[in-house]
């Protein structure tokens, strides 16, 4: 600055009363003033301020000086920031203004404002750093996470939210947050849920891609408020249950299948035949496998051949009977399948279904095969991991039904060996009895009759003494297959003991059970007996017969009726049928029971035995 310019000086009077350092800078970039607010946030004179070069109060020198610089080429500056030390020692960060000074037209310098701004940036700067943790906190997420403002407008997304619903953050914000689901009302509803009860915890909703596919979600929401403690908006966060629904899904369907493999062992076990259990195992498949179609396969107790027990669904074929050979399950001892893996496997050939994978379950108890479950599925509707599921699955109830199969036909076995014999295979005496009381209370509550036969085979003992017991076992097998034979409706044929047999003929006149029994006489003289490939000599068989109600109302008096009669057949001569004869008693019960059923063919009855 020459002599003769006058100093650049403020207007001390107005400037000092401000709290912002102001000062004056000449061409040169010397101080030429400063105000009181400078010398107290500096804490230097002003003598130490005036004549000084403006650069060298700053940390960095050279760009307060090409601030300076700048300034007066351009007139004016605004929001340049240095770095200061203040006079306690700490850091100052100033906010400059810088404006050129005239007079006259001519440029004397530059009026500088330094405003303080260490504590506005600091807060600027923690700020930053918080919104920048925040944003962190959201982009960690894997949850989809959104601030929504009061009238439902998204303000604020992470990026696991662009991933949930295929829209970019720019094109989410701003929109209206119901949009993105498949049940946007709801949405609403929960959202005005939040603002009432100020929170909203699982609830559910199913979030929609911009692919099309489908996402169940539960959203948490809770209110936010700004300074003035006014709802400022909500923030909502998404959880992907899609997969814990899955599993949810899978558990129910286990409990459910568990149930009904535990409801299907229960039944089995109630049951008294095989025949008695086979709807129950079809009624249980069908409910296990609902997307496939099967058919259930015993093996003939003599193991050498598959019968048809039952089918369902729609199984293509209804097989009654195939070798065992047929099925590669039996001959292997565990599951076989076609197209439900990659394998060399031959198909099986009880079934012509090539084009459709399918399962051979073996029923095993003990070693033993019992037949096979075939189950067949439809590949349109099933999964890989469906096909692993049912085949494992189809293992569990062939185990729970081999074992009740096999109990079963234990039981079968059990129950024929109480009630036949074990040599000709007809009822034994106790069940007969039982039988006896059984069809004379049916007989009688239908007002019908029933006829009781007592059957001796002629010199039994004498042919057993002569061709040995080897030819009388022969001799009662083969009489007791021509008594089954002769058996029609609900007969029941039985050995009464030793070579003499008793007949049970419900439903039948006296008149037409006289003539049935003389017809089985005639035939059994005809019966040829074969012992090691020679004839053995005919039989003939003696026949005693008594009727209800005419000779007895309880199984004991019959069978005494029949065996007297029978007796009496013996005495005239075997080979014959005699009738029972009819006692007092009897005839004033007949004559009570059947007025209408007893006209002149039990009258005939009666005379024949007297």
């Amino acid at each position: 600055m020459t002599s003769d310019e006058p100093p650049l000086q403020l207007h001390q009077h107005f400037l000092d009363a401000t709290n912002v350092p102001m000062l004056a800078v000449d061409l040169d970039g010397c101080v030429t003033d400063v105000n009181i607010a400078t010398l107290r946030h500096s804490q230097q004179t002003r003598e130490q301020w005036v004549g000084s070069d403006f650069a060298a109060h700053f940390i960095d020198r050279a760009a307060a000086a090409e601030v300076v610089r700048t300034a007066l080429s351009r007139g004016e500056l605004s929001g340049r920031t240095l770095r200061t030390t203040t006079g306690d020692g700490h850091t100052a960060e100033l906010e400059l203004h810088l404006a050129r000074a005239h007079d006259a037209g001519r440029v004397l310098g530059l009026f500088v404002e330094a405003r303080d701004i260490t504590i506005i940036k600091a807060v600027e700067q923690r700020l930053t750093a918080a919104s920048h943790y925040a944003r962190s906190l959201l982009e960690a997420s894997l949850d989809p996470l959104v601030t929504i403002s009061p009238d439902g407008k998204i303000m604020d997304v992470n990026r696991a939210t662009e991933m949930a619903t295929g829209c970019a953050r720019d094109k989410l914000i701003g929109s209206d947050f119901s949009d993105y689901f498949t049940e946007p009302a709801r949405a609403r509803a929960g959202y005005q849920q939040v603002f009432s009860t100020g929170h909203v915890t699982d609830y559910p909703l199913v979030l929609r891609h911009a692919s099309g596919t489908m996402t169940d979600v539960l959203y948490n929401a809770s209110v936010y408020h700004d300074e003035s403690g006014h709802v400022a908006g909500v923030f909502a966060a998404a959880r992907d249950v899609t997969q814990l629904k899955r599993s949810q899904e899978a558990l129910e369907s286990t409990n459910r299948e568990v149930m009904l493999l535990g409801q299907m062992t229960s039944l089995l076990q109630s049951c008294r035949t095989v025949e008695e259990s086979l709807p129950i195992i079809r009624a249980t498949m069908t409910e296990l496998f609902p997307a496939a179609s099967g058919q259930l396969l015993l093996l003939r107790p003599s193991g050498n051949l598959l019968e048809d027990a039952g089918t369902w669904g729609e199984h293509p074929q209804s097989l009654q009977t195939a070798p065992p050979t047929d099925c590669w399950a039996l001959r292997r001892g565990h599951i076989h399948d076609i197209g439900f893996e990659r394998t060399i496997n031959p198909p099986c050939r009880h079934i012509d279904a090539e084009d459709r994978p399918y399962l051979c379950i073996p029923l095993l108890a003990q070693g033993t095969a019992l037949g096979i479950i075939h189950l067949l599925v439809d590949p349109a509707t099933v999964t890989e991991m469906q096909k692993q599921h049912y085949r494992n699955l189809a293992a569990t109830a062939a185990d729970s039904i081999s074992l009740g199969m096999a109990n079963l036909r234990l039981r079968e076995s059990l129950h024929a060996m109480s009630i036949r014999d074990p040599l000709t295979g007809l009822y034994n005496r106790r069940f007969m009895e039982e039988a006896l009381v059984r069809e004379i209370s049916r007989m009688t509550r239908a007002d019908k009759f029933l006829a009781v036969a007592m059957l001796d085979i002629d010199h039994f003992k004498r042919f057993n003494d002569t061709y040995g017991h080897e030819a009388g076992d022969v001799v009662l097998k083969e009489f007791a297959l021509l008594l089954s034979s002769f058996r029609e409706g609900s007969d029941l044929a039985c050995r009464y003991g030793g070579e003499e047999f008793l007949l049970i003929l419900p439903e039948l006149l006296p008149e037409q059970a006289i003539k049935r029994l003389d017809a089985f006489r005639e035939t059994v003289g005809h019966l040829a007996v074969m012992l090691h490939g020679k004839p053995l000599p005919n039989i003939t068989v003696s026949i005693g017969v008594a009727s209800l109600p005419a000779h007895g109302s309880t199984g004991e008096s019959l069978i005494k009726a029949a065996d007297d009669a029978l007796y009496r057949a013996k005495q005239n001569g075997r080979n014959r049928v005699e009738v029972a004869t009819v006692s007092p008693a009897a005839q004033r019960g007949a004559d009570q029971a059947v007025p209408a059923a007893a006209s002149a063919p039990g009258a005939t009855l009666q005379q024949a035995g007297s």
